[in-house]
């Protein structure tokens, strides 16, 4: 194939190739390819720039790769977690809240939640007795149950039953929805 030369125009159009993204090794071999005087530097120069393009279309093509492969992993991680399978992703997921708030452990997380949905009732100026009727509580019942606080004695008159007379704080605690 014969080429011919025709067109005698000087490149006028100015640079636009922004130099801070140019590898120092790139511009040295432009500096070459602009400066040298014989045909085999010339040469010489654009085989070197042949070889740093392919080098840095490998590197990058090799983090292409690495992102893609991580890409497959975490999705795939995503639907094993949406398929119920446990993973230790799942786990360090878990561990962050709807706000964003990250936590150092699961358990501090659900230590929080728990502590957050325990409900203080405060009563005053109570002028009647009232009665509040908790069939079938224990100390495992679900999904109220209550825990032993303190040990009330024996009230003098001998009547074994325990006597409320100052009710000022009650405490709920939910265990679960029913």
């Amino acid at each position: 194939m014969t080429v011919e030369y025709m067109d005698l125009t000087a490149i006028n159009e100015p640079d636009t190739i922004d130099q801070s993204k140019v590898s120092d090794a790139n511009k040295q071999l432009a500096r070459w390819l602009r400066e040298k005087m014989y045909g085999v530097d010339v040469r010489e120069a654009l085989a070197r720039l042949a070889e740093q393009t392919s080098s840095d279309v490998y590197d990058d093509r090799a983090i292409a790769l690495g992102l893609q492969a991580l890409t497959d992993k975490l999705n795939q991680e995503w639907q094993d977690t949406l398929a119920g399978v446990a993973q230790d992703s799942e786990v360090k997921n878990a561990r962050i809240d709807i706000n964003g708030l990250v936590y150092t452990t699961l358990k501090s997380r659900i230590d929080e939640l728990q502590l957050s949905t325990t409900t203080t009732l405060y009563v005053s100026d109570v002028q009647e007795v009232q009665t509040l009727r908790l069939l079938n509580l224990t100390q495992t019942s679900i999904p109220m149950r209550y825990a032993k606080v303190t040990t009330v004695e024996e009230v003098s008159t001998g009547d074994p039953g325990l006597k409320i007379q100052d009710v000022s704080k009650i405490r709920l605690v939910k265990v679960s929805d029913i």
